[in-house]
């Protein structure tokens, strides 16, 4: 089969897609168009187009000769977000193209979180005109598809590409170097990042003898306030602030490290790097997600807790009791490897324009 000429159209290009776009990159002539950031640093194998945006409120529109960009290629792949007109109308122009939404499936937020049980709004059903006027349709993660399942859209033409993001494929697990505690990802109040602080806090004033360290990864709003609990409490030795890291060896050193990886109340991509690191997550059962908290099987290779005295409890048996969580690490590492690998989530995109192809 020839290779197709391919356009994904982003807000941003993110560094931890590279992988998975050379990936596809590898089959067919890919390029990425965004009007945002590009974010890359790492070698791209596919081109790049900046595209010029006008906004109005939360609404964008691409400015330029646009549709005629696309006519230039044979499949567009885009980032179904409503926000972007100019992106989810393309399936209700006329075309040659084959045209394919990307997405998480549904619309959530820090405050609308991700339920799979709420009710359709309006503009579910925007979304889902946009679905079946498209060729295909690439989720995340599988779980969406109970909240389309009274929608009549073709499974054929429904493909999954597996949320997640890279590790180093060399990475071996070290049972004997797992001693302490992780946060990694940037610091937010809705993360409930003090339900953490305050948990370690309680646990450290019952444990005899040592305590895991606590080290936190990551900049952000709270940054300095959390720093001001950690001297308040003289916990500079124990609760260690690191800021923002971003070389990948560094990250990986303290992953190899930590017995836990605990994010009180977000479940993002911090889950897979988690778990491609052999470190179970662990995080509030309702956590803010945008489908990523399906990885984790509860007490099997991470935890999903309800309440701050079982995080308490948590924390306690880690640092009492650790090889039940070092062996949920091992879990973890097995599920990222059978299910969760940039490749996989690669051939589930390269799927969809197989279908749309064939």
């Amino acid at each position: 089969m020839r290779k197709k000429n391919i356009l994904i159209l982003l807000e941003s290009i993110s560094e931890y897609r590279v992988p998975i776009y050379n990936i596809i990159s590898n089959h067919h002539e890919l390029t990425i168009a965004f009007y945002k950031n590009d974010n890359t640093k790492s070698v791209c194998n596919f081109r790049k187009i900046r595209l010029c945006a006008f906004r109005w409120g939360t609404i964008v529109w691409i400015k330029g000769k646009f549709r005629k960009l696309c006519e230039k290629f044979d499949i567009i792949i885009f980032a179904s977000d409503l926000h972007n007109l100019s992106y989810c109308l393309l399936p209700f122009f006329p075309h040659k193209y084959k045209v394919i939404p990307w997405s998480i499936g549904i619309r959530s937020s820090y405050v609308n979180r991700y339920n799979l049980y709420r009710k359709k709004t309006f503009l579910d059903k925007i979304q889902y005109e946009v679905f079946m006027k498209s060729d295909a349709i690439i989720f995340y993660m599988k779980e969406v598809l109970s909240f389309w399942k009274d929608y009549k859209i073709d499974d054929s033409k429904i493909f999954i590409a597996h949320n997640t993001v890279a590790v180093d494929q060399s990475y071996v697990i070290s049972d004997t170097k797992k001693k302490d505690f992780l946060f990694i990802g940037t610091l937010y109040k809705e993360k409930k990042i003090y339900e953490l602080i305050n948990a370690y806090i309680k646990v450290k004033s019952t444990i005899n003898g040592n305590m895991p360290l606590l080290h936190v990864i990551g900049e952000g709003p709270e940054f300095t306030n959390i720093v001001k609990v950690v001297r308040e409490n003289f916990l500079n030795d124990c609760i260690i602030m690191h800021g923002a890291i971003y070389d990948e060896d560094i990250i990986k050193s303290y992953f190899q490290t930590s017995i836990i990886c605990i994010s009180p109340d977000q479940a993002g991509l911090s889950v897979l790097k988690s778990m491609g690191y052999g470190v179970p997550f662990i995080t509030r059962q309702n956590a803010i997600t945008g489908g990523e908290i399906f990885n984790i099987h509860n007490e099997i290779d991470g935890i999903l807790y309800s309440n701050e005295s079982e995080l308490e409890n948590i924390l306690f048996n880690a640092a009492q009791v650790p090889d039940k969580f070092i062996a949920m690490g091992h879990a973890a590492k097995q599920y990222y490897d059978n299910y969760a690998t940039p490749l996989i989530m690669a051939n589930g995109v390269l799927n969809a324009i197989d279908y749309v192809t064939r």
